[in-house]
């Protein structure tokens, strides 16, 4: 359990101890604030056959079963390929399993991660158990997109929202973990600290640096926005599905702030300021507000089976296409 989730331990556990706990939850909140973590967490707690007050015992054969990826009781699904659909057989698959009586003697724990990649199917499939769960059997939807939801499945669970941390608790936690530059990757994740810690990882803002500096070539001509965009595929997305996209977000963002007269202060790439000042002289806002168009239909369709190649040559040629004073 991070710092910032104290509060929210502390109502759920407290509602268990109640016996007022939801059979249905629904974690929901922006990406890295570590809902994830939680539930796992907190499934362990539910689970455990001795728990403490803030976490599983560690000791018990349930937890001893947990620690080697074999309790039966406690159940994870996802997509079976990253970035696809959790498909109704895999629910169909879960309800035949919830049929049996469960192994041990307390809670029977079912997380499903993220929650908005559930088909229409698998989603009307899922509604029953909702609606009705076996004795002592908990459901945890996770989701950083709780509009992609169907309705019926929201108004089955209990919406539990993990808020962003403050700047000063996040910083303090990110220094406590050695992480370099804190302040600036924590204003380049949003507020988000485990989505700052991994922009760091793999060589994260070193990968930054050269597609900025890309960026500032196509802007000058000086590079071809198809080899370029070949390089932003193999060299961007290696670290996070949509980190590079969210980048070129915040630069263009940065860019309109300078042009309606914002402070230097105001930016989130303080490092690129002097830059982004240059590159949003040479174009008027109406230029950027269509390219932040562009660029939000293509992490739009960036989420489909589209081509990711010819995606992102289309947002390098549009920028590069600008008109420049």
């Amino acid at each position: 359990m991070f710092p910032w989730q104290t509060s929210i331990w502390q109502n759920l556990t407290k509602s268990q101890e109640n016996k007022r706990l939801a059979h249905g939850l629904l974690f929901h909140g922006a990406v890295g604030i570590g809902k994830k973590a939680f539930a796992i967490e907190f499934a362990h707690w539910l689970m455990c056959e001795q728990p403490l007050l803030d976490k599983a015992c560690g000791e018990c054969k349930s937890c001893q079963l947990i620690k080697a990826e074999s309790n039966p009781d406690f159940i994870n699904i996802s997509p079976e390929e990253e970035g696809k659909a959790i498909k109704v057989d895999q629910i169909r698959e879960l309800i035949e399993k919830l049929s049996f009586t469960s192994h041990g003697k307390g809670y029977r724990v079912i997380i499903i991660s993220p929650a908005d990649a559930l088909n229409i199917n698998a989603s009307n499939s899922l509604l029953k158990t909702l609606e009705e769960p076996p004795a002592n059997t908990i459901l945890i939807l996770i989701t950083d997109k709780p509009s992609k939801l169907m309705a019926t499945i929201r108004s089955r669970t209990q919406m539990i929202r993990f808020e962003l941390p403050d700047v000063e608790q996040s910083m303090q936690w990110l220094r406590e973990q050695n992480i370099e530059k804190s302040d600036l990757v924590l204003k380049l994740s949003a507020g988000a600290p485990l989505a700052a810690i991994t922009m760091t990882e793999d060589g994260g803002l070193e990968i930054r640096d050269k597609l900025f500096n890309n960026w500032q070539e196509l802007a000058r001509g000086n590079v071809d926005a198809l080899e370029s965009a070949s390089m932003w595929i193999k060299d961007g997305f290696k670290i996070k599905a949509n980190l590079p996209l969210n980048w070129v977000s915040s630069w263009i963002l940065d860019m309109i702030r300078i042009l309606q007269g914002g402070h230097v202060d105001s930016m989130v790439n303080v490092d690129y300021a002097q830059t982004l000042q240059n590159l949003a002289g040479q174009v008027d806002l109406k230029s950027i507000y269509n390219l932040l168009d562009r660029l939000n239909d293509t992490i739009r369709l960036s989420d489909t089976p589209a081509n990711q190649l010819m995606l992102i040559e289309g947002l390098l040629l549009h920028w590069a296409g600008l008109k420049r004073s």
